[in-house]
């Protein structure tokens, strides 16, 4: 049954190298293959056997505003004959990231500490995360709830406040998250905010999996779901997510705790 899920992609001469490999070596290609598709089938725009990567105008409902034409998203989804290493590496030749330091200054790329980066391909800047249990504002595995103050926009529809588990239980949602992470000018600017679906899933690598994005520049990563800006304008009770398990996107209840990553624009221009 495998076989034929991951064939309605693959093309058969990846089938025929499939089937010569090792037992134990092929189940796990397999599984590999499988995870790839079954992420295709939840994003929409997926290109099946495309040679290329999925243009960022292509994607609907961004719930941003302009978007850079000459960047695409880096969505690899085993180009015609490439195998998963020859994957992998195309993948990594589009990277071009930027460490910073907490004062917002450049540092070496082997640097053993940072705390943003620099996708220099869309020109946003990350929050990085600390780790677990550093006792850091932005801790890893701290969760939020999605919340707007001026609820208004949603029509008296559920926007939660305080429902995540942070540091501080009367500030676990995402706008008090934001507004504690501008008042501490992390990297040195203060007009942080949720990314937009797009640009969330900009950083998503899906040449790789669990977690699906470079852990090189983005330490502790959570391997679950990550909110965005956007609200689900069919169902205004819930807003986007990015689950960075596998890199599929899903709407979901704002009462949900769920992680955060901030961005910024350096153009101050969301995607």
């Amino acid at each position: 049954m495998l076989y034929l899920l991951v064939s309605a992609y693959l093309k058969i001469s990846d089938l025929d190298l499939l089937l010569g490999m090792p037992f134990d070596v092929q189940g796990e290609t397999l599984m590999k293959y499988l995870a790839l598709y079954l992420t295709c089938l939840l994003l929409s725009g997926c290109p099946i056997g495309s040679d290329g990567n999925v243009a960022r105008d292509s994607y609907p409902g961004s719930g941003g505003g302009t978007v850079l034409a000459d960047y695409n998203i880096r969505i690899h989804l085993n180009p015609a004959g490439l195998s998963l290493d020859e994957n992998q590496q195309r993948q990594e030749s589009f990277l071009d990231l930027t460490k910073l330091s907490f004062q917002g200054t450049v540092v070496d790329e082997d640097a053993l500490e940072w705390s943003c980066i620099v996708d220099n391909k869309t020109e946003l800047m990350w929050e990085v995360k600390s780790s677990i249990g550093h006792g850091s504002i932005n801790d890893a595995d701290y969760t939020y709830s999605w919340f707007k103050s001026n609820a208004v926009d949603f029509n008296g529809h559920g926007v939660s406040e305080n429902a995540g588990i942070c540091v501080d239980s009367m500030n676990c949602d995402t706008e008090k998250f934001v507004t504690a992470m501008n008042q501490l000018s992390w990297c040195g600017y203060s007009d942080w905010r949720l990314p937009t679906r797009l640009e969330l899933q900009s950083i998503v690598n899906y040449s790789q999996a669990v977690p699906a994005i470079e852990i090189l520049f983005f330490p502790y990563t959570q391997n679950d779901y990550y909110w965005t800006a956007d609200i689900d304008i069919d169902d205004l009770d819930s807003a986007w997510m990015v689950n960075f398990l596998y890199g599929n996107i899903q709407g979901n209840l704002t009462s949900m705790p769920r992680a955060t990553r901030l961005v910024r624009s350096r153009g101050n221009t969301p995607l």
